[in-house]
């Protein structure tokens, strides 16, 4: 008690020394900051609050640091959220690859995929998109028909996705896809592919207001590498059912 007592002490001396004052404001939407490629910082002092709470891990505060994390424990985790909204702080990055993505490749993926892309997730650097419901494929996700076939060495997918959220913003995309179409959930499973491959299109979806967050997405002859398939063929909806206790 007296260890999360100091940490608690020193959490908040260190919010009050590093936050800066505008990021202790309610937020805006133009200012919500996404990260990856293309982030542009409307504010100037989002991207010094980024910064700080990368160099801290605390973006992620629970992951381990050795992928860019804080290390923190469940008790210290749940300390710095008290303290940050004590001082009504912001927070530093909205993340799919923090709510969504990271928690699963912390559990499924091998070692060399979380080191390639934990830290840059934690970092800000990659914006990440779901790739889930298809025209065909929405209340009955698991009858999804996006193809993905196994060339030697590479994976080459063909099918589309509808309602991605963000997917022209996006610089990769988590995807669930089937490899075996002679079963139902069994078929499915789980490749992380950048969205500037060849043959990756992304269309927005024009609601009545004018515009939307979401998308559709085509794959045409995708090329992906082996090692970018999560887990093992086949174990996809395993992945995809754990991800959506994270969704937010």
């Amino acid at each position: 008690m007296a260890d999360l007592e100091q940490f608690r002490a020193e959490t908040r001396a260190w919010l009050e020394e590093n936050c800066p004052p505008s990021m202790r404001t309610p937020m805006v939407e133009e200012e919500v900051v996404w990260g990856g490629r293309n982030q542009k910082f409307v504010n100037p002092e989002s991207k010094v609050w980024l910064d700080r709470m990368v160099a801290k891990g605390w973006t992620a505060p629970a992951w381990p640091k050795e992928y860019g994390g804080g290390g923190l424990s469940k008790g210290e985790a749940i300390i710095l959220d008290q303290e940050m909204k004590r001082i009504n702080a912001r927070s530093p990055l909205a993340s799919f690859g923090i709510w969504m993505l990271g928690p699963v490749l912390l559990e499924y993926a091998n070692e060399e995929q979380k080191k390639k892309f934990l830290p840059d997730i934690v970092a800000g650097k990659t914006r990440w998109c779901q790739g889930y419901s298809e025209p065909g494929a929405g209340s009955d996700l698991a009858s999804l028909q996006t193809k993905c076939e196994d060339k030697g060495d590479h994976w080459l997918i063909n099918g589309s996705k509808i309602w991605t959220s963000y997917a022209n913003h996006a610089d990769w995309i988590f995807c669930l896809v089937r490899t075996d179409f002679t079963k139902k959930h069994e078929g499915i499973s789980f490749v992380l592919f950048d969205m500037t491959t060849q043959g990756v299109e992304t269309r927005p979806i024009l609601l009545i207001s004018g515009s939307s967050p979401f998308c559709e997405t085509f794959f045409t002859d995708v090329k992906v590498p082996k090692d970018q398939l999560v887990g093992t063929p086949g174990k996809g909806w395993d992945i995809a059912k754990r991800l959506l206790q994270y969704e937010r």
